[in-house]
């Protein structure tokens, strides 16, 4: 899907790569189980892939639009394959199948979370504005998604990368819409995206006006940064760092010296285990860089043999500025869980030690950071 939109924006993606992709999405929906069997979630999205790329099996899309849609179990599994329907000329059942994805978003959304497919009520509603307008959808259908959308944002001021990657393609299909605005006695025949900084606004207010007739939708969003350093905050997730000699001594980080190596611990405490794919983030002071990648966790080399609780990632990072860690979690693991690495002290200085920070990747809501400190690297002369 995204590598189909990188070529119709123009990027190069390699032709062999690529068929070759389509083809094992290709033979995915060949064998697939039926629809009631597993929700048809990856068919539907095999489906539209092909059909964005004028290789959808017609056949399969009328067939399972006329006897599996009820089996189809997500709203956006559904949107997709009402998308598919739409790109291969089939207009009748692609605004059958968008009007029951639609109908599959509940008026009265609820927070859920633990869902196989990453998914939520926000991302499918979402999923469902974008699809909907690519897919010329009955006007009615994208208002009530639009409805959807509204409803569903409003449980929580967390949002998963989910959520706002859909939100972005909800986004820019609304912007393809006419409006008819003033901005300062400016007109504006389109979706209005602008931001102002605060000297911009400071004693002249910005006036907006609505000329057309119909009713517009306004977000205005606030962002910039805390005066003094958040403090440490544990909700769902309590997150520890320390500092230790490579045999395990508790160190002192304020008062290191040139090349002197630490291993830095992080412990998480999560008080009641859920299922969630859970990311790590540990931001370096300026003066620290991560010294040898393949010291980390509970010990792989035997280096860091005497952490306890250690934890084998799913994937990590050793980034310039920051250590991050991707780890897999089920109600039934231990509340207690530990990862690692190794940093070198490198530039002398006094630095900011930044927050590190744990949260559920798709339920936000659910995190933990550090409190911030202060580091000195003095000379090793």
């Amino acid at each position: 899907d995204f590598l189909t939109r990188a070529r119709e924006k123009g990027f190069a993606v390699p032709d062999v790569q690529f068929k070759s992709a389509l083809d094992r999405i290709r033979n995915s929906v060949v064998n697939a189980e039926e629809p009631e069997k597993n929700g048809g979630r990856d068919l539907a999205y095999g489906l539209y892939v092909l059909a964005r790329n004028g290789a959808a099996p017609i056949g399969d899309l009328r067939y399972l639009a006329d006897t599996k849609l009820g089996n189809i179990a997500t709203p956006i599994a559904k949107s997709q394959l009402a998308a598919a329907l739409a790109l291969v000329g089939d207009r009748a059942r692609a605004e059958r199948v968008y009007a029951a994805a639609a109908d599959a978003l509940n008026p009265k959304p609820t927070l859920e979370f633990g869902r196989t497919d990453y998914g939520s009520a926000l991302r499918d509603a979402a999923a469902l504005v974008s699809l909907a307008s690519e897919g010329n959808a009955p006007r009615p259908t994208l208002t009530q998604a639009v409805v959807r959308v509204e409803a569903a944002r409003g449980l929580s001021p967390y949002t998963s990368t989910q959520e706002n990657a859909w939100m972005v393609l909800a986004a820019r299909a609304l912007a393809k819409e006419t409006i008819n605005l003033d901005v300062d006695g400016q007109p504006v025949k389109t979706a209005l995206f602008r931001s102002y900084k605060a000297e911009q606004m400071a004693g002249k207010p910005i006036r907006i006006t609505n000329t057309g007739d119909a009713p517009v939708q306004m977000v205005v969003s606030v962002s910039g940064s805390p005066l003094t350093p958040e403090p440490a905050a544990s909700n769902g997730f309590k997150i520890e760092r320390s500092y230790h000699t490579l045999d395990g001594k508790p160190a002192d980080i304020a008062k290191a010296r040139q090349n002197d190596r630490f291993a830095v611990v992080l412990k998480i405490t999560e008080a009641k285990p859920e299922y969630g794919h859970i990311m790590i983030s540990d931001y370096l002071p300026a003066g620290l860089e991560i010294d040898n990648p393949r010291l980390v966790s509970s010990g792989d080399s035997g280096t860091l043999s005497w952490i306890e609780n250690g934890e084998e990632p799913e994937h990590t990072e050793f980034r310039d500025d920051r250590f991050t860690a991707a780890i897999d979690r089920a109600a039934d693991d231990d509340a207690v869980f530990t990862v690692a690495y190794i940093v070198r002290a490198v530039s002398p200085g006094k630095y900011v030690l930044p927050q590190a920070y744990v949260e559920d990747m798709y339920n936000p809501s659910r995190y933990g950071r550090t409190g911030t400190g202060s580091v000195e690297v003095r000379s090793a002369k």
